[in-house]
Order: C-alpha cells, then structure tokens, then sequence
C-alpha cells in the first residue's frame, strides 16, 4: 500500500505546483473587445486563455467554481476578461453599486498587475469588480481616493444563467511604468466567493503566501507613451458661519498632483482642510502604552507605501503626529524597477518644519534594504531620525529582519534602537523569535514609539488553516511571548503572555478567545475576553459582542462592546457602537452612531454622533463628490470636535488642469 500512497501524494504535490508561478503569453490585439460586460467568444478568441482557479490553502479548484481568464493588449492598455462559473448563480452577491466602495460583502474578481515584474508588493495594482460593476482600485504604493488623480479605467459586469462574468480595460497611462520596450509583468486574478467564504487565485502563492510563486505576463510590448505633464489642481473655498465669531470667514486652498514621469509622482498643498476630514476614533483602552489612530487626510494617505519604515513596534514616520500645515509637498515612486523613493516636506510657517526621505532596494523577494531619514523643528525643538531595515530570505522556508534606529533630540540627546528577528512560514504555521533593544531615549517625534527603554526577546507563532467542506470555514491560532529588561537598572520591564483562537463558521458566527497576561514592574494586567460576530462572512451586515474581564493595574477591570453595521438595499447605510468600561470605582463609556443615505452614487446625506460620558458630539453633512467635475459639500457641526459645536461650512472644489510641458 505506502507505493500507491506516494504516488497519489507526488501527484497532488505535482498538481499543487502545477498552478504556482503561471504564466501568460502577451497578446497585442489590432482590434479590442467592447468592455460591456458581455464576455463574447468571437471578441476574446485572439486573446491569452487560461483557466482553474484554486483555493490558496487546499491549491484545488472547489467544485463548481471554475474560472477562465482572457488577457490581451493595445498600445492604449491592457484588456481583460474573467468568467467565472457558479453552481448556484441565484446566490451570488452584489449589493453596491458605487465606486471606490467597501465590495467586501460581494461577489468580486481583481485584477492584480506589477508593470515593474517585481516581487515587491508596493509596485502592485488590484483593479476590483463586483457582479453589479460596482468597482475599487487600490493603486501601488497609495493613492487618494480622488477620481480626478486615480483616472479613468472601466471594468463591466453582469451575472449570467451559468455565473457571472466581467470585463476589464486599464490604460497604461494611469499606472507607474517602466520605460518602452518588451516586458515581463507580473500579475495575478482573484475571485472571491462570501458566501462559501472561498478566496480564489489564478496563481497560487501556497498558504505561505510566497511572491515568487506569482504569475508572468511575457512579452508585453510598452510603447512610448507621449503624454503631456498636466498639474492636477483642485482648488477650494470654504464658507464658515461659527458660534464664536461675529461674521463668517472663508478658508481657501489648493490640492495638486502632477505625474512627473511615467513612474514617478508629485504632490502639493496649500492651505489644506484637515478640520473637515473626519479622523478614527480610538475606542477607551487602558492600555499602559499610547495608541495611535489611523491616517485619513489625502495629502498623507496617497503614496503612504513610499514613507513606510520601521517595522511593527516603531514606525518612524507616523503622519498623525502633524497637526495642521500651511503647506507641504512630496514626490514618491519607483526610479528603477528595483529601486523607490519618496520625500516630503510639510512647512507651518514659523512652528513647525517636517521632512521624510525613504529609498527602498528590493533584490526579487528575497531581500530588500530600506533607508530613512525624519527630520522635526519647532518652535523649541529639533529632532532627526534615522532608520534602517533589512529583510533576507535565507532559505525558504526562513526569513531574517533586521533593524537600526537612531535618533538625535535637543532635549534628550541621542537614543538607539537595535532589532534582529527570524521567522519560520511554511503551510499553515508561521514561527518566530527576536531581540530587541529600544533605548528610553530613542524618540522620533514624527514617529510612533510607544514601548521605550527596554531590552529583551520575544516569541510568536501563528497557525491558520481553512476548510472547503463542513461547518467550519476557517480556524486561527495564535500565540506570543515576550521578556524584557529596562535598559538602566535591569529590573523588570514587562513578561507578557498572549494567546488566542478563532474560529469562523460558515454562514454562521464568527468567535474568538483572547487571553492576555502582562506583568510590569510595579503592576500586572491580566484579560480574557470573548467576541462573538454575526454573520462570519458580511462586512456590511452583521453584528458584534465581546466581553473583557480582568485586572488592570491591580483593580478589577471589565468592558463590554457591542456594535452592528448595516447596509439596506435602497441605499440606507448604519452603523452603531456601544463600549462600557469599568475600571475599579471609575466607569467610562463612549458610543459611536453614523447614518448615511445615498441620493445616488455620487451624491449622499450623512451624520456621525460620538458620545464620550457626558461629552457628546454630532456633525451631518452632504456630499456632492466622486464624479469628474465640481464637487460640493455642507458640514453642520465639527467632525472632530469634543462637542458639538455650532458651526455651517459649505465647501467647493473646482477642479482643472495645468499643462506643463510633455514626456516620453
């Protein structure tokens, strides 16, 4: 018997491999398909063909979903078609409609294309189509979610008797490329599947998620693309009426972008409205160490892959930290295939000056060295930092990270941090282990460092599995341990132990265990806690409990949360959070409510209300934005105030362009 065994696992072992690292042959097409979402064979029969699909984890084609793909291309961009099959095609989903929306709930296919052929994923494109045409772009390195800076791709679609099916063009003149000549591409498609909870690609990267594994698109001819250097500028005013001033004022600026190269992008703003954005909400932790809120503003979001160092537990670039500015610029992208860049520079005349500088080399996927430089000056203080990381495949399956941080502060002199990880990816199971030492006075006021003046080891592992068949449709664990000193006297400085699970059913609920035990020098924290999530596998419609009990700082500590989230299909979008916290005698709570209607895809009536004790706040606003064009909007309130404020702004953008001169 163990013959026929092996060969049976030789043969899966073949067919695994068999739909890692595809290829395509590139297909120049004299006359291209109509991109309207009907997939007709006369229109694709010149095109590349492929086909099988496979879960990342099993590498088989579930049954029943078969994929094909079609590619080709002119000089004007690349074409694309995906038709996928379904058992049950009455059960496919497609609730939005609109663009750059969240298609997480929906039946999706992507394309994903790096013009580059690296094996880095900054360099990589995703272009996303739901069965209903809703679309999203996610574009290398970052960029804002501004029609006018994204431009113009179209992607169609349509559900059919046997599936549904799509159609893609992106033209070349919206990506970062490399210079004229025959290329090798890399790419890859996705089909993702909520209901079976089923993520599909067309070449697998295996459960370890290897770049190297992608596919090639081979001999695709770039021409030279003659293009006039257009500065994108979007001017606006704002109109505000306030309870503490007597007459209104009117705050105006200017927004611009410009594509220098093919590969390489400029940014500016003057006089930029950050009071109108609406910025995360941090929910109440008491956490021993700071958090930081995500990043919201255009100006910093587009391009933000080009800025990004330091590694987990220090980013030395935290944008969050600049508050308003009076004007900035940047320019971020690639200057070979192999090499990027990005600077900034953020001015508020006579407070502040930052600046950033990062250049990243990547050699294939096995290595990449990335440096950096932060610069701070105030009105009392200087502060430089700089940082270097390294990531070197050793053998796959084993990875070393290393990392360098210095900086150089007026008021604390110098402080140092020193890191130095390996980690074992194979299947399922990722393990791992370092050192580290962050000096208590290493500080990049740019940055985020929230754990300072220790030295010490850490241990993690990880462990995920998914399930075609059965209840269950995915299983996670995972585990970490760390040890560390303070760096001046020794002692202790934290032992911490955290362990959890989670387990999503299909077409059920989602659950997840945490336990954690923190022990610092003077006090111990020790949680469990319990989420329950309901449906696993919706995004915009489910609802959420978690219980945490425990000690914070020797007293008894106990939160409770809960929240929903749910999208009506006649436009009708909310969303609602509930956290209670108890810590010893004191009680603290903070709800979040939002509510948005959309009039139609590009117009909307929305309000967000924050309850923090007995601090509440409320805003509501209408949206007139999204399409190419004018794009108006009337804010009530304050986003981001403490309270309600009583406050009226109508704002305007009118966008138009600046021809500069020309490239190749």
């Amino acid at each position: 018997m163990r013959l026929p065994i092996v060969a049976v696992t030789a043969l899966l072992a073949v067919a695994a491999f068999s739909q890692r690292s595809r290829e395509l042959p590139a297909v120049r097409l004299d006359t291209p398909p109509v991109v309207d979402g009907v997939v007709q064979e006369q229109e694709w029969a010149a095109a590349a063909r492929s086909e099988g699909f496979v879960d990342r984890f099993t590498e088989t084609v579930p049954a029943g979903f078969n994929t094909l793909v079609y590619a080709a291309y002119t000089d004007e961009g690349a074409y694309f078609a995906i038709v996928a099959f379904d058992p049950d095609p009455s059960q496919i989903r497609a609730t939005e409609y609109r663009r750059e929306a969240n298609l997480g709930a929906d039946d999706r296919l992507s394309v994903i294309l790096n013009p580059f052929g690296t094996l880095v994923d900054e360099d990589e494109n995703r272009f996303t189509v739901n069965p209903r045409g809703a679309t999203r772009a996610e574009f290398a390195g970052g960029r804002a979610a501004k029609r006018e800076w994204q431009g113009e791709w179209t992607a169609k679609a349509r559900i059919t008797d046997t599936g549904w099916e799509a159609e893609f063009f992106i033209p070349w003149h919206i990506l970062r490329l490399p210079g004229a000549g025959t290329r090798t591409m890399t790419i890859n498609f996705a089909r993702s599947i909520p209901r079976a909870q089923l993520d599909l690609q067309w070449s697998s990267l295996g459960p370890e998620r290897r770049d190297e594994y992608i596919g090639r698109w081979v001999g695709v001819e770039l021409p030279a693309i003659a293009q006039p250097i257009v500065l994108q500028l979007l001017p606006f005013s704002i109109f505000k009426a306030e309870e503490d001033r007597n007459r209104p004022s009117i705050h105006a600026g200017v927004d611009g972008r410009v594509q220098l190269t093919s590969s390489l992008t400029g940014l500016l703003t003057v006089n930029p409205d950050f009071e109108n954005i609406e910025q995360s909400v941090v929910g109440i932790d008491f956490s021993q160490f700071e958090r930081l809120g995500d990043e919201t503003r255009p100006f910093f979001t587009e391009g933000e892959e080009f800025f990004r160092f330091g590694g987990r537990s220090v980013r030395m670039f935290a944008p969050q930290r600049i508050g308003q500015i009076d004007a900035g610029i940047k320019t971020f992208g690639k200057v070979t295939s192999d090499l990027s860049a990005g600077a900034l520079i953020v001015e508020r005349f006579g407070k502040q000056t930052g600046a950033v500088l990062q250049m990243q080399q990547s050699w294939g996927s096995t290595s990449e060295l990335t440096v950096g430089y932060v610069f701070d000056q105030t009105e009392t203080l200087d502060n430089h930092a700089v940082g270097l990381d390294g990531r070197y495949r050793l053998a796959q399956p084993w990875t070393i990270n290393t990392r360098f941080g210095m900086t150089d502060d007026s008021d604390l002199g110098a402080g140092y941090r020193y890191d130095a990880s390996l980690s074992y990816n194979s299947g399922p199971i990722t393990l791992g282990g370092g050192w580290q030492r962050i000096d208590a006075n290493f500080l990049p006021r740019l940055g985020f460092a929230p754990r300072r003046g220790f030295e010490g080891a850490e241990f993690f592992g990880f462990y995920r599995r998914e399930y075609q068949t059965g209840s269950i449709a995915r299983f996670e664990g995972n585990a970490f341990v760390n040890s560390r000193d303070d760096v001046e006297t020794g002692r202790l400085y934290e032992r911490s132990v955290s362990a959890g699970g989670k387990v999503s059913f299909r077409q059920g609920p989602e659950i997840e265990l945490r336990h954690n035990n923190n022990t610092f020098s003077d006090l111990a924290d020790l949680r469990t806690s319990v989420q329950v999530r309901y449906p696993s596998d919706d995004p915009i419609r489910n609802f959420s409990a978690e219980y945490v009990l425990g000690q914070v700082g020797g007293e008894q500590y106990r939160e409770i949360r809960g929240s929903v989230r749910w999208r009506f299909e006649w436009g009708l979008s909310v969303a609602g959070s509930l956290q209670f916290v108890k810590l010893g005698a004191d009680d603290d709570s903070q709800h979040v409510f939002n509510i948005t209607y959309e009039l139609s895809e590009f117009q909307s009536i929305s309000a967000r209300a924050i309850i923090r004790d007995n601090d509440v706040n409320w805003y509501a606003a209408y949206r007139l934005s999204g399409d190419f064009g004018p794009e108006y909007f009337v804010i009530v309130g304050d986003p981001n105030s403490r309270t309600f404020t009583e406050r009226l702004a109508f704002k305007v953008i009118l966008p138009f362009d600046l021809v500069l001169g020309s490239r190749s």
